[in-house]
């Protein structure tokens, strides 16, 4: 993806190990004597195949293209034994809560339990009247006695059910011995019929993570089990609370999310002191989520709202995972709904070290003693976090569907996570380098992680642990919470033929998204071009290239062979067979369906967030235009003080006498002959 075109063609070309398809140019012998046919999409007449044009993150450009000693780890299979792990307890019917002694682990296993209520009437709403029927209770950690007095968390029970179930396990109707359950309605127990909200453990109102996150959690589920009765109401109640929640989300007659939590049922926002936990985009994908289900504008409108106040605000709201959801949201909405969100400056928000409420919070950009930390989510400098790493590809990697523009930068993040987060895994270090003394017996694979990892802990350079045993007194830091959500990397990442290129599902954790069509991401993190194997359908199929906005390939077959460029991801989306496709404004379609939006890109080369700057710092400008729609317009301002007016430039110094104060916004914008426009904003420090 870069501003010029490659000189020896404009095309990728498509090697194909079937025969009888269409636009075949040429053909080739492989080593074996089989015969390729040889497909360029130079052939095709409908399409001319666009530039590539990408947008960069500044964090990832010095991630490593290939992670420092690379290691394919198989979610997919450990996402299958730890559900048969964590849902080992359904295999006795009658299975209680374990004594949970934590000087003997033998007594940590089975880790789930049924919950059963005394009377359970033949009829009843748990709308009304709560969950009467048999559920279930795990632990946050192995071994975590806490459940004996406080119960289970509504984050953990419900992300195991949503776990397993993006990892491709049906967690309704299934079968445990002669008996069948369906955990899907069972995490109905986290319905709080006061409030009228999915939340975690505890009075509703003291943390907008306790209380957004579950809700989150059991929307996402809902997504994969719609057929549930009262699940959708239950849904639907929670983002009708937080929609009229909003208006109360204000300072001085002012919008301010700047609160620890909200009471709905008080309808008072809470405070503690100087703690806050912004809502942020998590709130955004709630209203979403339930627009997406009923198409009532209410919802639309309350998360344009949400992502309004964040694309003015001025400071980096980041705290756990809940800004995860921001540029996902925006990007959809950009797409679908003609919004025009600064989908970087979300991004920014997940991935720099600048936030305003949890201090050091950040994407990973370093290596703890001598592991590659690249791309996991934790405080820098000193401890990653497992679930949060997991849970934030399940945004960004759908996010590329609808902003192929980031492909390659989030290709190469993808890569450094998948085989980075084998840090958290324990037969990944010697006992000396956990706080485990022993590895579990029931768990021989040592497939459950660790909540974290630390640079230095107690003098040990890179030491796996948690905080259940530094600061709840349990006798592990083996996260339950944290394991559970690893299906969605297995849901996500599969080998391809090449080590180090991943096949990366973009429609496995798109959340309520368009996900008529199978879309495929495949980053080469190589010098060299690469030739995989892409599994196509058994039937005629169709392959649309979302990065270059072009026909790849028509009436294919079977599996093909694909060569992809260096250091550069390619996205396909797989469509019917010769597939009708039209083109109205920026927007291209096939039937009534958007598959794609030609949008230019502007991009800042050497800018950081907060850098500071001066007179002689140059600010570079990377620009890049559609096929036959050249830029021809670009703007440069500092907050509302235009320096730049004119045409496109690649380097910028600016005037210091135009700019009186010292923090500013910057922003370019730039403008096609036709008319499209894309722009790039950062925070800095003028001197």
């Amino acid at each position: 993806m870069v501003n010029k075109k490659r000189p020896c063609s404009l095309f990728i070309i498509l090697l194909l190990l079937v025969t009888g398809c269409n636009n075949v140019s040429s053909s080739a012998t492989t080593s074996d004597g089989s015969s390729e046919h040889i497909l360029s999409s130079e052939t095709e007449t409908l399409y001319k195949r666009e530039r590539y044009v990408e947008k960069g993150i500044s964090r990832i450009n010095s991630f490593p293209n290939l992670p420092q000693n690379y290691k394919y780890i198989d979610y997919h299979h450990i996402a299958h034994e730890i559900d048969a792990l964590v849902f080992d307890f359904a295999n006795n019917p009658t299975a209680k809560l374990p004594a949970y002694i934590a000087s003997e682990p033998a007594t940590w296993n089975p880790m789930g339990y049924w919950l059963d209520q005394p009377r359970q009437p033949s009829t009843y709403n748990p709308l009304e009247t709560g969950y009467l029927k048999r559920t279930f209770g795990l632990p946050t950690y192995v071994g975590d006695n806490r459940v004996l007095s406080s119960g289970s968390e509504a984050m953990v029970t419900i992300g195991a059910v949503l776990g397993s179930t993006f990892a491709g396990i049906n967690k309704q109707n299934i079968n445990y011995g002669d008996l069948t359950y369906d955990f899907a309605e069972m995490t109905f127990a986290s319905y709080d019929t006061g409030c009228k909200l999915v939340h975690n453990y505890g009075v509703q109102g003291q943390s907008f993570w306790y209380d957004l996150f579950p809700q989150i959690l059991f929307a996402r589920l809902f997504d994969y089990y719609r057929d549930t009765p009262y699940m959708r109401e239950m849904v639907l109640n929670g983002a009708n609370q937080w929609l009229a929640a909003l208006p109360n989300f204000k300072k001085d007659d002012a919008p301010n999310y700047e609160f620890v939590g909200y009471n709905v049922v008080l309808q008072s926002p809470t405070t503690t002191g100087n703690h806050i936990e912004p809502p942020n985009g998590g709130l955004a994908f709630i209203f979403y989520s339930a627009y997406e289900i009923t198409k009532e504008e209410k919802y639309l409108a309350g998360c344009k709202e949400v992502l309004n106040y964040l694309q003015t605000y001025n400071k980096n709201p980041n705290y756990e995972a809940l800004t995860d959801y921001a540029p996902y949201v925006a990007s959809i909405l950009n797409q679908k709904y003609g919004t025009n969100y600064d989908i970087g400056k979300f991004i920014d928000f997940v991935f720099d070290n600048d936030s305003d409420f949890r201090p050091g919070w950040a994407v990973l950009n370093d290596t703890f003693a001598s592991y590659p930390m690249h791309g996991l989510v934790g405080q820098v400098g000193d401890y990653a976090f497992s679930m949060n790493s997991f849970h934030l590809p399940t945004t960004l990697m759908p996010l590329i569907k609808y902003e192929p523009r980031y492909a390659t930068a989030l290709g190469k993040y993808m890569l450094n996570v998948a085989s980075n987060s084998r840090v958290f895994f324990p037969k990944e270090h010697a006992l000396t380098n956990q706080t485990m003394n022993i590895y579990l017996p029931f768990d021989p694979s040592g497939y459950l992680v660790y909540e974290g990892f630390r640079n230095n802990y107690a003098g040990i350079n890179g030491y796996a642990m948690g905080d259940a045993t530094t600061l709840f007194d349990q006798p592990s830091d083996i996260s339950l919470y944290s394991s559970v959500l690893l299906g969605g990397m297995g849901a996500l990442v599969a080998p391809t033929d090449i080590n180090g290129i991943l096949k990366i599902n973009l429609n496995a954790t798109d959340s309520f998204g368009d996900n008529l069509y199978p879309t495929y991401m495949f980053y080469n993190p190589y010098a060299e071009e690469k030739i995989i194997t892409f599994e196509g359908l058994a039937t005629r199929y169709d392959l649309f290239d979302l990065t270059s906005n072009s026909v790849f390939g028509r009436n294919l077959q079977g599996n093909v062979r694909i060569l992809l460029e260096k250091e550069r991801a390619l996205v396909l989306k797989v469509l019917p067979a010769n597939s009708y496709l039209k083109v109205e404004g920026d927007t291209i379609f096939c039937g009534e369906n958007i598959i794609a939006k030609k949008r230019p890109a502007v991009e800042l080369l050497n800018i950081e967030t907060w850098q500071e700057l001066t007179e002689a710092t140059p600010i570079e400008i990377k620009y890049t235009g559609l096929e036959g729609d050249d830029i021809v317009n670009m703007k440069i301002a500092f907050d509302d003080i235009l320096v730049y007016d004119g045409e496109p430039i690649e380097t910028f110094f600016y005037d210091k006498n135009l700019l009186p104060h010292t923090d500013y916004t910057l922003k370019v914008v730039i403008e096609t002959k036709n008319g499209l426009q894309d722009y790039v904003t950062k925070k800095v420090i003028c001197r």
